[in-house]
């Protein structure tokens, strides 16, 4: 990444939501963990979201506190709720997820400002697909913000109800990153019959299927792959005494971004993301509690500089 795009910010599109375990509930959502993620690492990140007007709204807004602005283009729903994600816990660290129809995430508007805005800065765009799900307004937002984007960083997340083959195929067309995980991998494999074979031959036939820039592939305790066209590099996970492994992979998202926006290679890079995922699933949640030990201790186990102060 050059350093004038490295400068630019990352808009982070997508949901916020409550992952309910009935007798817990956390803050959740892959593009409101990423943000918060990078916020705390020093980048520039704007988050673009919707919630209802309720207590989880209520407590979302408390924690983007934390990060001056971070809340300035969180929208309002008169109607909808904010997300919420019924949890169910399996062992071993595992859940099971039910996911709730039609909350205040699928209705994130392209409102005026959200296109002056657009039309006025050059950005790098970060969105999953779970708040594309409806074709509604967020979807119709998220076509405006992908045709002005300089780049798109795809990070889907392909629960069952959640998704369709078509947009599914309109989301991955011409992504400049596309991170999955391996059963996700195979879902694209069976759906866009990419034909047999390990990862290895899969991805080149993804890749070339969408016109994708380069994957990165999360296989849980495997490690992690990259493909960029012409190299396929692999990473070994880190070990840790796995205690939650919600948000692990949104932890690795951020920590690949972050450093590749340091200027890291792709092997060094994907060694920061894993160390990320790697704390985030030795804690109860997707974040940590205590932002000021966690980040700081991250940085300097990683030999990555930070580039801003983390706030409390």
């Amino acid at each position: 990444m050059s350093d004038t795009r490295a400068a630019q910010p990352i808009w982070v599109f997508g949901e916020c939501l409550v992952d309910d375990f009935g007798d817990a509930k956390r803050l959740g959502g892959a593009p409101f963990n990423v943000a918060c993620h990078l916020w705390a690492l020093g980048e520039t990140a704007r988050f673009i979201s919707r919630v209802g007007r309720d207590a989880p709204a209520a407590e979302i807004r408390g924690l983007l506190r934390r990060w001056p602005g971070a809340a300035a283009w969180l929208q309002e729903d008169a109607q909808l709720p904010t997300g919420r994600v019924l949890v169910q816990r399996l062992g071993t660290g595992m859940h099971r997820f039910e996911i709730l129809p039609h909350q205040a995430y699928d209705a994130i508007d392209a409102d005026e400002e959200l296109r002056v805005r657009a039309l006025e800065t050059s950005y790098l765009l970060y969105h999953g697909s779970l708040a594309l799900r409806e074709e509604g307004p967020s979807r119709a937002t998220w076509r405006f913000l992908a045709s002005r984007a300089w780049g798109r960083f795809v990070d889907i997340n392909l629960r069952d109800g959640c998704w369709q083959r078509p947009w599914l195929a309109e989301l991955l067309q011409g992504a400049d990153t596309l991170k999955c995980n391996d059963e996700e991998l195979g879902v694209l494999q069976r759906e866009f019959g990419l034909g047999r074979g390990d990862a290895e031959a899969i991805l080149p036939a993804l890749a070339q299927r969408f016109g994708v820039a380069e994957i990165v592939l999360t296989c849980g305790p495997e490690g992690a792959m990259h493909w960029d066209g012409a190299t396929l590099t692999r990473s070994h996970a880190l070990s840790t005494s796995v205690v939650d492994t919600v948000g692990a992979g949104d932890a690795f998202s951020a920590g690949w971004l972050y450093a590749r926006r340091l200027g890291a290679t792709v092997a060094k890079a994907l060694q920061v993301a894993h160390g990320l995922a790697a704390r985030v699933c030795a804690l109860e949640g997707a974040l940590p509690e205590d932002p000021q030990s966690f980040y700081p201790a991250f940085v300097a186990e990683l030999g990555v500089a930070a580039k801003g102060a983390v706030r409390a």
